[in-house]
């Protein structure tokens, strides 16, 4: 994928409309699952989806072939809805309402101690965090960032990211308890 992915990008720096569309098709369905795990709903996750690559196109020269291709276009994917949800909450996360979002896509990288629940359970669950929760646990869990990193991205101390996560954890798996046991009662 690796060639296939450079010679399209190569193609989208000439400006080439059908490297652009495949480029769209082949990465749009994952990185909306990415935006689907920040935005509150659908309808503002395929917003964030089609303002990322619109980024993407107008900044694929800015791309380097440094690291992978789909990482550097996740980033701008995170970093798009970031900035959403930090001007929806006037750059204040506590101020953000607990609103779900609808659907979270593939939670590809999450620890071992989630392995034994199911998707459904784990998306269940994360879908009840509330928004700075999700953030950081989505950030430190399923995107990989440090704390350090998502500090400086969120602007608040590492302390309270660090602090923040444990929540998110402990709050993520009483969830997952309490939806087993809701699920185990109803079989």
């Amino acid at each position: 994928m690796k060639h296939i992915d450079e010679q399209l990008i190569s193609a989208c720096k000439k400006k080439d409309e059908y490297a652009f569309r495949t480029i769209y098709e082949i990465y749009a369905p994952k990185m909306m699952g990415v935006c689907l795990r920040y935005m509150h709903n659908r309808q503002e996750a395929e917003d964030i989806l089609q303002e990322s690559f619109i980024k993407v196109f107008l900044n694929i020269d800015k791309y380097r072939f440094e690291g992978s291709f789909e990482g550097w276009l996740r980033r701008i994917v995170v970093n798009t809805a970031l900035n959403k949800l930090r001007d929806e909450a006037g750059k204040d996360y506590s101020l953000m309402d607990d609103n779900l979002i609808e659907i979270i896509n593939k939670t590809e990288n999450i620890d071992n101690e989630y392995q034994a629940y199911t998707l459904d359970d784990m998306l269940t669950a994360i879908q009840q965090l509330s928004n700075m929760n999700r953030i950081i646990f989505n950030l430190t869990e399923i995107e990989g960032y440090t704390t350090h990193e998502i500090a400086e991205k969120l602007n608040l101390s590492e302390n309270t990211i660090r602090g923040t996560l444990s929540k998110a954890k402990a709050i993520l798996r009483t969830n997952l308890e309490k939806n087993k046991n809701k699920h185990n009662v109803g079989q």
